[in-house]
């Protein structure tokens, strides 16, 4: 594969190729099943796992309350809004909250997304059962220095704290 991955797939792919592939691995990933609320927080892109658990629950546990928070800069970057909503919609006991740090003139906070500026994690105390949830972060880097600590600060058991790391390579590095 000369180019990264998602640029190969969607430059060099056609219809019918075939590629070898693994399943997902790794510690990060929703509880079999989950005991207790779910809180699943994403920066950016980090929302790719997010939407997979988010469908996990839907799908699979009508019972759990779960939270999904999801930060992006504007409209043109916010990916899959209508999908989760349709989740939530159909499970009835999934919240969605979108915050935009730098919206579009057409990003009207109430209409396409719920809150301009920044997820804090006062707002996730008063919005959110962070103490008693279990809490899935993933974004770039510096989302999770702000998130994983700010939740340790804000009472939150470590191991009810979850979290992958999603972006750029480089930022991983100089981590």
């Amino acid at each position: 594969m000369g180019n990264g991955g998602s640029r190969y797939l969607h430059d060099d792919l056609a219809v019918e190729d075939v590629i070898e592939a693994t399943p997902p691995s790794g510690d990060f990933f929703l509880a079999e099943r989950p005991s207790r609320p779910v809180v699943l927080l994403s920066g950016g892109v980090g929302l790719t796992p997010m939407v997979s658990m988010v469908e996990a629950i839907a799908a699979e546990h009508p019972g759990v309350d779960a939270y999904y928070v999801h930060a992006t800069a504007s409209s043109a970057t916010h990916a899959m809004d209508a999908h989760v909503r349709s989740l939530a919609d159909r499970h009835g006991g999934i919240r969605v909250a979108t915050f935009y740090s730098e919206p579009e003139p057409g990003d009207v906070a109430g209409e396409t997304h719920d809150a301009d500026g920044f997820v804090t994690v006062d707002w996730l105390q008063r919005n959110t059962p962070l103490r008693s949830a279990d809490i899935y972060l993933c974004g770039p880097k510096g989302f999770l220095q702000t998130f994983v600590s700010g939740l340790a600060g804000a009472g939150v058991p470590a191991d009810r704290i979850h979290y992958e790391f999603f972006g750029p390579a480089d930022e991983l590095l100089a981590a």
